[in-house]
């Protein structure tokens, strides 16, 4: 490639990223945040869905430090999360970013989620940072060249005691044992200017209260 078409490609991906570092939303509007649907036999690796409707939800989370989000099946609530989630380790400095989940054997699934976005990025259309080793571990992605992290945990208050928070992305915790306690430990985060987002099923009980914003 001549020097001058080299130069060119090198802004444009510039460009773009700083694009994509202003809205996560970005990313899915160029068609490259990738998911994966295990049921799709047909197509089971494919493009996130520009729908307006998940535009939407993308636009409030940015401008919400407290999210809670009833879903039902098959709506990509938790994929979409887990790409904002990453894209805050991703493209900010100093991000201390957990994904939470009644088990650590959930939260490290979450975490694989992350990392099959992360590994799925057209080439040549981003500069990635680069994960230590290389690879996403058990319940961990770290960016040492960015001071960032994105660590998987279970449920329970004791989790974030000794973290301070960028976000904090609780999945499916209506249906925690401990759902109440892990939620009500999040409460620093917020109050430390970081974003907490919960995403479940419909469930009575705690996490439908938040919802409605009754008495919990």
């Amino acid at each position: 490639m001549p020097e001058c078409e080299r130069q060119k490609d090198v802004e444009r991906i510039v460009s773009q990223m700083a694009r994509w570092r202003e809205h996560p939303w970005a990313a899915i509007e160029d068609g490259v945040v990738i998911t994966l649907d295990p049921k799709n036999l047909r197509e089971p690796i494919r493009k996130f869905p520009n729908q307006p409707w998940l535009r939407e939800l993308t636009n409030i989370w940015m401008e919400e430090p407290l999210l809670v989000i009833p879903k039902s099946r098959q709506m990509l609530t938790s994929w979409l999360m887990i790409w904002c989630h990453l894209w805050l380790a991703m493209f900010h400095e100093g991000a201390a970013v957990f994904l939470q989940s009644d088990k650590e054997e959930k939260s490290n699934e979450l975490v694989q989620r992350a990392e099959f976005i992360y590994n799925h990025f057209p080439p040549g259309e981003i500069i990635l940072p680069k994960l230590r080793q290389g690879r996403a571990t058990w319940c961990s992605m770290v960016w040492p060249g960015l001071n960032s992290f994105i660590k998987g945990i279970a449920q329970g208050a004791d989790q974030l005691r000794q973290y301070s928070a960028t976000g904090v992305f609780l999945d499916e915790a209506a249906f925690w044992e401990k759902g109440r306690e892990s939620f009500a430990a999040t409460k620093p985060t917020v109050d430390g200017g970081g974003r907490v987002t919960l995403v479940s099923s419909a469930r009575a009980g705690w996490f439908r209260d938040i919802v409605f914003d009754m008495s919990v």
